[in-house]
């Protein structure tokens, strides 16, 4: 138990200094961005997946405190989460940093967002910018009251976006809102009921001022390079980390981690003094955590300090208060909810909170967190069975582990079955659900009941004794 304390302090430690310097993992693997043109590749997904909003994140704010010569986004997405959207058309519209936007071939709904942040926007012929109306992501119908908040929280977010790169407001306004009137935007007529969607051309019709929206048509970075006179030397692609990849992946298996750690701690509890079970847990449920938080989970210290707090609980029950219950179930009640919660989508949770569309309600949030506890529980009974049913007839396992536990003679051996307390009876002196104690032969043993729970002060028999523990059955 005191290894498996020191294991998950070192951990929260770790997530803790992490916290203070968000990008103290990339420092160690990237170069500067200084004097560099920074594209970051925004693909068809990449706007749903919310890893990807803290992965721009990091890479614009050290583009900008590096002093990298532009940022450009390459866009060829459908759309994606609106509210984490506009979080990021903040953080590009105060950007120091020139920024450009290449569309390449489409910045639907939520890519138009991310392209009118920009100081300027390029678009391959052919290419198309705009229906960007809110909608809900999960296919419901959004209520007309809910409809009007989020549009007019929207609305003034882009025009606030609008004034300050110098795009024209009603033709934003048209793209993202549609009107029972039918509209005719510089001869581009959007028919009542409509959303405005401009094609290249259409785009970078030239107006008295500038052009509709786009400053010019190119085929490719190359040609954007160009036109702006940058040296193609220069240009840096920004890519996750390999930290960053693992964290994502790490996430993806988290059912398999918690199978690991929980079949690690029931071996560590099962050979008390060796260690080896309780290393394997804690470096399971460490990797579950730390790899949780990196990818943006909401796995972090205070979660992990209240899975450290379930297992003492836990260990309570089963050292201090065998088959009382109460501490037990509290111990078991707080892993849980720590492990599920730690795999709740930072950004998903807070579109809940906030009655952003695209989220069902608590019950879609948990869902994928729940799948993989599921995963993650029923993986692990089906290990435990497969160790108690065999683990005590492997010669590895009877030779290396069991001494440590089992006294010479007792161990799992085939005498084991026959030996002088098979058959022995006696008295239940805890509830055995299914471990506790009872007492035979004028002492106290620490036994597991076989199948049917037992009742203190009900008779029990051995039926059992090898190297992972007593067996006994209702007498």
């Amino acid at each position: 138990m005191k290894t498996m304390i020191l294991l998950f302090c070192a951990l929260m430690g770790l997530m803790s200094a992490q916290e203070a310097d968000q990008r103290v993992l990339g420092k160690s693997v990237e170069g500067s961005y200084a004097d560099k043109v920074v594209v970051i590749e925004v693909g068809k997904k990449d706007l749903s997946v919310s890893q990807s909003f803290k992965f721009w994140e990091r890479i614009l704010k050290k583009a900008d405190d590096d002093g990298a010569q532009a940022i450009v986004f390459d866009l060829n997405t459908p759309g994606g989460l609106a509210f984490p959207t506009t979080e990021l058309m903040t953080q590009i519209a105060n950007l120091k940093t020139p920024t450009i936007s290449f569309v390449n071939p489409q910045a639907l709904s939520a890519g138009t967002f991310v392209a009118v942040s920009t100081d300027r926007i390029y678009m391959k012929p052919g290419s198309a910018i705009g229906s960007a109306a809110i909608v809900d992501g999960t296919g419901a119908k959004i209520e007309d009251t809910m409809r009007a908040k989020l549009e007019s929280f929207f609305d003034a977010h882009v025009r606030w976006i609008a004034e300050k790169k110098g795009y024209r407001k009603d033709v934003l306004r048209a793209m993202m809102i549609v009107s029972e009137k039918e509209r005719n935007i510089e001869g581009n007529i959007v028919e009542a009921g409509a959303l405005l969607a401009l094609n290249s051309s259409e785009a970078i019709k030239p107006l008295n001022e500038g052009t509709l929206l786009a400053t010019a048509e190119i085929q490719n970075l190359d040609a954007l390079f160009e036109r702006e006179g940058w040296d193609k030397a220069d240009l840096v692609t920004a890519t996750p980390t390999g930290f960053e990849r693992l964290a994502w992946w790490v996430a993806g298996i988290s059912g398999l981690l918690i199978v690991v750690g929980l079949s690690g701690g029931y071996f560590e509890i099962k050979t008390p003094g060796f260690g080896v079970g309780g290393v394997i847990s804690l470096t399971a449920f460490g990797i579950f955590f730390f790899g949780n938080y990196l990818a943006g989970n909401m796995a972090g210290y205070e979660l992990a300090a209240l899975f450290v707090l379930g297992i003492v609980f836990i260990a309570i029950e089963i050292f201090v208060l065998p088959g009382f219950g109460i501490a037990g179930l509290i111990g078991l009640t707080i892993m849980i909810g720590s492990l599920v919660f730690a795999m709740v989508d930072n950004v998903a949770w807070e579109r809940r909170q906030f009655e952003a569309p695209g989220i069902g309600g608590l019950g879609e949030v948990l869902n994928g967190p729940a799948m993989h506890l599921s995963f993650g529980i029923f993986g692990s009974l089906l290990i435990l069975w497969a160790m108690m049913r065999f683990l005590p007839n492997i010669p590895f396992f009877s030779k290396h582990l069991l001494p440590g536990s089992v006294a010479l003679g007792t161990g799992i051996s085939e005498e084991a079955e026959t030996g002088p307390r098979i058959g022995m009876t006696g008295t239940a002196t805890t509830d055995l659900r299914p471990s506790g104690k009872a007492e035979i032969d004028g002492g106290i043993l620490d036994v597991v009941a076989d199948g049917k729970f037992v009742q203190k002060g009900d008779a029990v028999r051995i039926i059992k004794e090898d190297g992972m523990g007593v067996v006994v059955k209702g007498a």
